[in-house]
Parts: C-alpha cells; structure tokens; sequence
C-alpha cells in the first residue's frame, strides 16, 4: 500500500521544480514589457482610459505567465499528466478567462476608489483595482505550469453507508494502492461527484474566481463610501 501512495504521489507532482518562480517572473517581465512598450505609443491611450496603466499591465503580465506557464509544461513531459494538446487548450481557455476579466475590468476601473491622483502624469496610486486583478488571474496562471493550490478540494471517494471514521480512513487508503485483478475490482467505489481534475486550468479559473471574489466585493464597499 506504501508503494502505491507513493506513485500516487509522484503523478499528483505535475509541475516542474521552479515553476511558480518561472511564472511569476514572466508575469513581471510581461507587465514591465508592456509599460515600455506603451510608454508613449498612441495606441496605449485607449487601454490606459479603459483599464488604467495598472491593470493593463496586470493583464499584459497574466497573458505572459499563461504562455510561459503552457510552455514549460510542453517541455516537462516528466511532470506533465495530459496531452501536449490538452496543455494548450488549457492555455486558451485561460486566455479566455482573462479576456473576461478584462471586460468585467472595464466598468470597475470608471468606479474604483483612486486616491491623489495626478491629472499632468495621469498616475493613479489607487491599490485595490490592481490587487482584484492579481488575485484573480493568479491561480489560473499557475495553473497552466501545472501548480496545483487551495480550494477546491479534491474529491473524495464515499464511504459506505454506516461506515465509522477509521473504516473510512481505511477504505481512502485502499484506493491508493494497487488492485488485484478479480472480482472484488469491479465492485470498488467511485466518487460521488467529480471536480475539475488536480492542475488543470478549469480548477485554477474556480480558484481565481474564488480568491478574487472578497477582493472585488471589498473593492466595490470602498468605491461606494
């Protein structure tokens, strides 16, 4: 049972080593890339009016993250449990998460709180807009290098009806373990329910969207004091 925990284990690690600190530096250079490619541009003064500087760059440095993130996991193939095509289906559909933020983004940035703010430099020090962003867009870039974070839960099998609490121990360790071919096999218990599977970018979306939540709800109680 100790071995099948264990290999268990090992296809559960489906990021490669570093691959937070990967992502988190794309996501950096990207928001940095964008600011000195904008710096100027007249095409930049339509983003900056819909979404700020700030979240502008939050979304330059998600889309860079998700691509690095993709990547990585394409040439990780010892730490990738899906399909090089599935890996960058992943990547679109977090494109498309973003590109969703980015038009829930538009009407909140007209409505933030913004304090001090400049009208020579067109600055605005206001943190919050920013920090919904990040913590929205967060969980499913990480997602996309295979990091695998909080809520939600893994799903859990059932346990039998009656069963006490070191039966049911019992029995979730079972499932760890290898089965013997025969019968008793086919009788095994399923879960109840299904989740989006461990690493992928439809459980990191879920768990943007639920980190992201307080943040735009506290966003919106401030804007409206």
């Amino acid at each position: 049972m100790a071995n099948g925990a264990a290999a268990n284990d090992r296809a559960a690690r489906t990021a490669a080593p570093g691959a937070v600190a990967l992502v988190l530096a794309a996501a950096v250079a990207g928001a940095w890339g964008f600011g000195a490619a904008a710096d100027g541009a007249p095409w930049a003064d339509g983003l900056y009016g819909a979404l700020r500087g700030n979240g502008s760059a939050v979304l330059a440095g998600y889309g860079a993250a998700v691509l690095a993130g993709s990547l990585l996991r394409t040439v990780t193939p010892q730490h990738r449990s899906r399909s090089v095509g599935a890996v960058w289906a992943g990547a679109a559909l977090a494109l498309l998460f973003g590109a969703l933020v980015a038009l829930l983004a538009w009407p909140v940035a007209e409505i933030a709180p913004d304090s001090s703010r400049d009208a020579v430099s067109r600055r605005d020090p206001g943190f919050l807009y920013p920090l919904w962003l990040a913590s929205t867009l967060l969980a499913p870039a990480l997602a996309t290098a295979g990091v695998r974070m909080g809520l939600p839960l893994t799903p859990q099998r059932a346990a039998a009806p009656g069963a006490t609490a070191p039966e049911a121990a019992t029995s979730a360790a079972s499932a760890a373990a290898p089965e013997a071919p025969g019968p008793a096999a086919s009788g095994a218990a399923v879960p109840r329910f299904r989740l989006p599977a461990e690493g992928t970018v439809r459980r990191g979306v879920l768990r943007g969207l639920a980190w992201g939540a307080p943040m735009f709800v506290f966003l919106l109680l401030v804007s409206a004091l």
